[in-house]
């Protein structure tokens, strides 16, 4: 693979496996909507989104009222559902080898910033390495629109098509291709290697273990 100027991570899927954590913090959403969800549609719509776009976009009960409201919800069953986040193998080990090679590594996410602070710092150990973080808060509009990896290539001072770009999700992977990012690895971590290259990845694996970046 062509070496490039700088690497962007998503987060949840992609640096840690915490997909089922933000799964646990819908479904607390749900049942206090008392609606029923199920697992294709949460693939499609919710995952790997910005929680405030699905809400804004998806017709449901919370269609007209206070967006605060359920973001609370979501924000404190994510709090409780941290501890059981994991590393995705390999994860910690690259961003590291990255920075110190000199390659500059930012991530994006959908999340907000008190949960991949926390992640990052306290799961991966890898905060310090980062030279950009664009969190939901930074952005108007959340994956797979592609403000949030032009944001960071622009604070990178790296254009896109110098840049490869990593996620898990096709919402994530539509927001590099969107994006124009050179380089696109799907991995395998919350969906399937065909999903992935449909949305547009140019490459697949199943972890960061063996260098798809």
């Amino acid at each position: 693979m062509e070496l490039s100027d700088a690497v962007m991570f998503d987060l949840d899927g992609t640096l840690v496996r915490s997909e089922h954590a933000h799964r646990v913090a819908w479904q607390a959403l749900f049942e206090h909507w008392a609606v029923e969800v199920d697992e294709a549609e949460y693939a499609r719509m919710f995952m790997g989104r910005r929680a405030r776009d699905v809400l804004g976009e998806v017709p449901g009960p919370w269609t007209g009222t206070d967006p605060e409201t359920s973001l609370d919800v979501l924000r404190d069953h994510s709090r409780h559902a941290i501890a059981a986040v994991e590393a995705v193998p390999g994860a910690a080990g690259r961003v590291a080898a990255l920075a110190a090679a000199g390659t500059p590594v930012a991530v994006v996410t959908s999340a907000g910033a008190e949960w991949a602070e926390q992640v990052l710092a306290d799961v991966l150990g890898v905060r310090h390495h980062l030279s950009v973080l664009v969190t939901a808060e930074r952005v108007t509009q959340g994956k797979p629109s592609p403000e949030g990896y032009l944001l960071a290539c622009a604070e990178l001072g790296v254009a896109p098509g110098r840049c490869t770009g990593v996620e898990d999700s096709p919402a994530g992977i539509a927001a590099l291709v969107a994006a124009g990012v050179g380089t696109i690895v799907g991995l395998t971590t919350s969906s399937q290697a065909g999903t992935l290259r449909a949305a547009g990845a140019h490459t697949t694996a199943p972890d960061l273990t063996s260098q798809p970046v």
